[in-house]
């Protein structure tokens, strides 16, 4: 084909595309209805597979920095991320994200009840000899014996701004390892979740039967843990998603099924780290604080009454 046919024979396509893009650089993509939208991106790949013509056929000719220009504007369109505004923002946290927790429920309950499991069976374990500790706890029984009753301490408050963004750090690699467990077919999310509760149980029961005071252990746990378990587990209700998508995808074709699984989970994520930045801050500036335990469970179960509020948001207009 010589040039100046390819030119005659596209250039009219060229034209309605270069007229969409003037288009939306007035009032952006979203002022286009749902069959422009569909023309414009006709169009783009119509002008995409000339500009690749163009540059293997005439790669000296003037039209080839002609249509670099329109694709290149139109690309920005379809393929660059537009800026998030605060109104978007406040949109995800008071809708979208709740409303995402209350869709996915039975992949978050089926993991709190794999960890339940791991917390329970290791609790047991231990308690039938203390030392099986060792076997569970990274740190083992911490220097403890056997006889010997656990206290706590509390450390200045000034020392746990370090403290916290690595609570936070740490809480963030495992919630994100048990998304990323779901691509091995959901085997990697279900042993983290165990494994983490396998931890909590076996210190509970330790310190249950050691004789420690339950009370003062629990209040250095709950007030941060309500809000950092449930990020846990709707991380790995994500990673169960994900091998969801892997081993049943229905009618679909796992890679279409993997697709559909990721762009739900995808949902729960900026909410699940917003999650355990809330929880790495009660966990650094709160919990050590020296005060009566017993506040400390008060605090736990009003944040346990304040998340059950927020992902019940709009649950009566939602249907």
């Amino acid at each position: 084909m010589t040039e100046a046919k390819f030119i005659s024979k596209n250039e009219e396509s060229w034209k309605a595309l270069e007229a969409f893009n003037r288009r939306a650089v007035k009032g952006g993509i979203k002022t286009l209805n749902p069959d422009d939208v569909k023309e414009f991106a006709r169009l783009f790949r119509l002008a995409s597979h000339n500009l690749a013509y163009a540059k293997t056929h005439y790669p000296t000719s003037n039209v080839l920095p002609y249509l670099n220009r329109v694709v290149g504007v139109t690309h920005n369109y379809f393929y660059v991320r537009q800026s998030r505004s605060i109104k978007d923002v406040l949109k995800y946290f008071t809708n979208t994200f709740p409303s995402a927790v209350r869709e996915t429920w039975r992949f978050w309950a089926v993991a709190a009840a794999l960890f339940v499991f791991g917390f329970i069976f290791a609790w047991f374990y231990v308690a039938a000899d203390l030392y099986r500790l060792n076997d569970i706890m990274p740190g083992g029984m911490g220097g403890f014996e056997v006889g010997e009753t656990p206290e706590f301490g509390y450390r200045g408050i000034e020392d746990y701004s370090l403290f916290a963004a690595m609570i936070t750090t740490n809480n963030i690699a495992v919630s994100f390892n048990a998304v990323a467990g779901g691509l091995l077919a959901g085997l990697g999310t279900i042993l983290i979740l165990i494994y983490n509760g396998l931890i909590v149980g076996g210190l509970f029961g330790f310190l249950r039967i050691a004789g420690a005071d339950m009370v003062t252990a629990h209040g250095l746990i709950w007030p941060h843990g309500v809000v950092e378990l449930m990020a846990i587990f709707l991380a790995g209700g994500c990673g169960l998603m994900l091998g969801k998508g892997l081993l049943l995808p229905g009618d679909y074709t796992r890679r279409q099924s993997l697709i559909m699984q990721t762009r739900a989970a995808a949902k729960l994520i900026p909410g699940i780290i917003m999650l355990l930045v809330v929880g790495g801050l009660i966990e650094g500036y709160f919990t050590p604080l020296p005060i009566d335990p017993i506040i400390k469970l008060i605090f736990a179960g009003f944040t346990f009454v304040c998340l059950a509020a927020y992902f019940m948001r709009g649950v009566n207009s939602n249907g």
